[in-house]
C-alpha cells in the first residue's frame, strides 16, 4: 500500500508541475488501485490539454484548437475562448465604424467596452455633423458673397474685366488694383486656373488656389463671358474665402488625424483600405506593433511612452512620400503603400526598424525601442475584405514578434 500511494502521489505531483515525462507504470500498482490509477491518468491527460489551452489563451492566441468535448475540465476555458473570439470580432467591427456592437457577457469589462463604443459613436457623429454644418455654412457664405458682389457696390469684392486672348486687364476696381500692386503676376496665375475660356460660356463657379506671399490663398470666383469694347473678355468677381476654407480643413483634419502623433487615425486608415480593396488596387499593408510600450509606461511614465509612440510615428512617415500612415490605436500602426511588393516593403521596413532602434532619444536611456511587423501584399486578384487582410497582417506581426523573442532567448541561453 505504501509503495502504491508513493507512486500515485509522485505521479500527481508531476501532473501538477506539468513535468513533460510524467508516467505511471500500472504494473507496479496494486490491483485494488488499478481503476483509481487509470482515472488519475485520464485526469492527467485532461489536465495537460487544459494547461496547454490556458497557456495559449494567456498569450492571446485565439486561433488555438480547444480540447475535445469529453474534456469537462476545460469547459470554462472553452467558454472564455468563445467569448474572447466573439469579442475580437466585435472589436474589428467597431474598428470598421460599426458602433452598434454591444458586449453583455464579460462583467465589468462589458461596461467599459460599451461605454467606449458609445463615446466613439457620439464623437464621430458630432464631428460629422460639425463638418457637414461647416460645409453648408461655407458653401452658403461663398455663394451669398459672390451673388451680393455682382449686385451691389456696398460689399467690397475684387472686380476684373480681362481680355481672354491677352490677359490684359480692361477694368478693375480699387480692391482688384491693390492685388495687382502686391503681385504683378496675380491675374496671370488666376486666369491659368479658370476653365477653357475658348469653349466655356455663361456663368460658372470655381475654387481657385495658388501660392502668394508664401501661403495658399483660396478664392471664390464668379466668371461671366462678355463682349467688352468689341473684345472677347471675362468679368471676374472674386472673394477671398481662405479663412473659411482653412477652418473647414482644420475640422476635417481633426476628424481624420490622431491627436497625439498627427498621422491619420483608424477611421481614415480603414476608409482608405476599403477604397483600395474596392478599386482592386495593388498595394502593401504593413501592420506595426511597438514592443514593450507597457513596460516603458509602467516603469518610466506615460510621457516617455507617448514620446516612444511619437518618435516611431515620425520614422514611419519617413517610409515614403506615397505611404499612408495611420495609428490604429495604442501601440499599433498601419501603413498602406500603393504599387509596392511585399519584398520591397520588407526591405524598406528593415531600414525603418534600424532607425527606430537607433533613435537619438535613446541615448542614456535604460530601455530600447523596437517594432514587430506583419506585411500583406494585395493585388487585383484579391477577394478578401479589408478586415480579413488586416487580420492576416496582424497574425504575421505576432509571428514576427514570437520569432524575435525566440531568437533573443536563444542568445541568452548561449
Amino acid at each position: 500500500m505504501s509503495a502504491t500511494s508513493d507512486l500515485l502521489f509522485e505521479y500527481l505531483r508531476e501532473i501538477f508541475y506539468a513535468t513533460p515525462d510524467a508516467k505511471l507504470d500500472l504494473d507496479k500498482i496494486e490491483d485494488d488501485y488499478i481503476m483509481f490509477a487509470k482515472g488519475l491518468m485520464y485526469f492527467a491527460q485532461c489536465f495537460s490539454q487544459y494547461n496547454e489551452f490556458a497557456k495559449a489563451l494567456g498569450k492571446g492566441d485565439l486561433s488555438v484548437e480547444p480540447p475535445p468535448p469529453e474534456n469537462e475540465l476545460a469547459a470554462p476555458l472553452k467558454s472564455l475562448h468563445a467569448s474572447l473570439k466573439h469579442l475580437a470580432w466585435q472589436s474589428l467591427q467597431v474598428a470598421k465604424g460599426d458602433y452598434k456592437q454591444n458586449v453583455d457577457f464579460m462583467g465589468e469589462f462589458s461596461k467599459g467596452f460599451n461605454m467606449m463604443v458609445e463615446q466613439l459613436a457620439d464623437r464621430q457623429q458630432k464631428l460629422e455633423d460639425e463638418i457637414s454644418q461647416s460645409n453648408k455654412h461655407a458653401d452658403a457664405l461663398e455663394q451669398s458673397n459672390l451673388l451680393l458682389s455682382t449686385l451691389t457696390d456696398y460689399i467690397p469684392q475684387q472686380i476684373f474685366v480681362v481680355d481672354i486672348e491677352t490677359n490684359e486687364v480692361l477694368l478693375s476696381n480699387d480692391l482688384a488694383m491693390h492685388e495687382l500692386d502686391n503681385d504683378a503676376g496675380y491675374i496671370d496665375k488666376l486666369m491659368k486656373r479658370l476653365p477653357d475660356r475658348s469653349i466655356q460660356s455663361g456663368n460658372f463657379y470655381i475654387d481657385v488656389q495658388f501660392h502668394q506671399e508664401n501661403m495658399v490663398r483660396y478664392l471664390a470666383v464668379n466668371a461671366y463671358l462678355i463682349e467688352w469694347n468689341m473684345q472677347h473678355a471675362v468679368a471676374l468677381v472674386i472673394k477671398d474665402v481662405s479663412a473659411e476654407k482653412r477652418q473647414l480643413m482644420e475640422l476635417e483634419d481633426h476628424a481624420y488625424r490622431d491627436s497625439l502623433t498627427h498621422v491619420y487615425n483608424r477611421f481614415y486608415g480603414m476608409m482608405t483600405l476599403d477604397d483600395l480593396i474596392a478599386e482592386k488596387a495593388r498595394f502593401s499593408l504593413i501592420f506595426v506593433d511597438l514592443d514593450s510600450l507597457k513596460y516603458i509606461n509602467d516603469k518610466h511614465g506615460h510621457s516617455d511612452g507617448d514620446e516612444y509612440i511619437i518618435r516611431v510615428s515620425r520614422h514611419l512617415q519617413a517610409f515614403s512620400q506615397d505611404a499612408t500612415v495611420c495609428r490604429l490605436g495604442g501601440d499599433e500602426f498601419m501603413l498602406l503603400i500603393s504599387d509596392m511588393s511585399q519584398d520591397e516593403a520588407s526591405s524598406r521596413m528593415d531600414e525603418i526598424s534600424y532607425a527606430i532602434e537607433h533613435d537619438d532619444y535613446l541615448s542614456g536611456k535604460d530601455y530600447s525601442y523596437s517594432i514587430s511587423i506583419g506585411i500583406v501584399a494585395v493585388d487585383e486578384s484579391n477577394t478578401l475584405s479589408s478586415s480579413a487582410v488586416l487580420s492576416i497582417a496582424d497574425e504575421r506581426m505576432y509571428e514576427h514578434k514570437r520569432a524575435r523573442k525566440k531568437e533573443r532567448q536563444a542568445k541568452r541561453d548561449n
